[in-house]
């Protein structure tokens, strides 16, 4: 594309980034705007405050109704920035499940339409779609400024950042949605042993190699896993790609996720049980799998799709995407499958969670958790 500068005739073909020098640089494409309302920032210190800000924030359960849970509280930090424990997090009521599984927070910003079923063009609505789910944080957002704001340290801040954000007269949601996002969009610079295997600064393990050949041919993965995210973004990464694979209810096979994914807001009958494809980076790590967390570990996902998804697994569906014939997959081809996956997890930065949180001017709210509570 570089050497014989090729330039799409599309005026959607706005997010991939003409200075890469590789397909597996990691800024080869953004399907976000990673600094949200903040996009105007490039001065490096200033971004780092934010950053900072952002931080704090998406540990602090002040965001909650009931100042008891974080964004933290379900993205946790030592699980990749998802929640391994449980196939669906608890919702706020501290009793229930949420309905879906949570995904990872690490490469977020290279997805075009978020949540599982692609709900949201943009990471500030998600980020305040969830702050007024009664189901995740039950508060909304009148209610998140006003303590946010009581709170001396990030009322100085925000005032701060304020004179970065002309069309905005006052501090508003949308700055603190997009100081977290800033945050996170931290998590998706990082590279995996793989990357480096591609760009030949490493030799890959020959079980990785074979395995990549599987994933990329016989197994057909690649079909809706693109290169080089690996998730539903297909080039020249400029939409997602949903697909309707017959996830089931457990894993007896009995009956059909009930979860209508895609349909829910996008009527068509092809969308019937369509979710966005997720990345397999991160896999080993972002267990259990599937929109409803049905299967915990990687050998039952890759049996799953051996077998012809639903269909395949005697599911009655009649729009599946996932072809229904067997993969007629070797037990060493599975094997090296999962090695191939394995080598796309990425060399993620320990993080130092905050020790206090900010204090504010309503005592009331001065003995919050740093995480939350649950």
């Amino acid at each position: 594309i570089t050497d014989y500068n090729v330039r799409s005739a599309s005026f959607v073909d706005y997010s991939l980034n003409r200075e890469a020098r590789s397909i597996f640089d990691k800024a080869l494409y953004r399907g976000q705007n990673r600094k949200g309302v903040f996009i105007g920032v490039d001065d490096p210190e200033l971004l780092e405050e934010i950053t900072e800000i952002g931080k704090t924030l998406f540990f602090d359960p002040i965001l909650s109704g009931n100042n008891k849970r974080s964004c933290a509280s379900c993205h946790k930090p030592g699980e990749a920035f998802a929640d391994t424990a449980f196939a669906t997090s608890l919702a706020f009521d501290n009793v229930s499940r949420l309905t879906r599984n949570t995904p990872s927070l690490v490469n977020a910003v290279n997805y075009h339409l978020l949540m599982a079923y692609g709900k949201h063009y943009n990471l500030e609505n998600q980020a305040r779609d969830v702050i007024s789910n009664p189901l995740e944080m039950g508060s909304s957002e009148k209610e998140v400024l006003e303590k946010v704001l009581s709170c001396p340290d990030y009322k100085t801040a925000f005032r701060k950042f304020l004179k970065e954000t002309p069309q905005y007269e006052a501090v508003n949601i949308n700055h603190i949605s997009s100081a977290i996002m800033i945050y996170y969009s931290t998590f998706s610079n990082y590279y995996a042993s793989f990357d480096l295997a591609m760009e030949k600064k490493i030799s890959p393990e020959p079980a990785v190699a074979r395995g990549f050949n599987v994933f990329m041919g016989k197994a057909k993965c690649g079909t809706c896993h693109f290169t080089p995210q690996f998730n539903g973004t297909k080039p020249p990464y400029t939409g997602s790609e949903f697909e309707v694979i017959g996830v089931p209810s457990d894993t007896t096979f009995r009956s059909l996720s009930e979860d209508a994914g895609r349909y829910n807001i996008h009527t068509a009958s092809e969308m019937q049980f369509a979710f966005r494809t997720r990345t397999t980076r991160n896999a080993s790590r972002t267990h259990p799998y599937m929109h409803n967390g049905v299967f915990r570990t990687l050998e039952e996902v890759v049996d799953f799709y051996d077998a012809g998804g639903g269909q395949g697994r005697g599911l009655k569906l009649l729009n599946q995407t996932l072809p229904p014939d067997s993969l007629k997959l070797s037990v060493r081809e599975k094997k090296d499958i999962i090695a191939f996956l394995a080598s796309l997890d990425e060399q993620l930065p320990e993080i130092i969670t905050p020790v206090k949180m900010p204090q504010s001017k309503n005592k009331a709210l001065n003995n919050r958790k740093s995480g939350g509570e649950y």
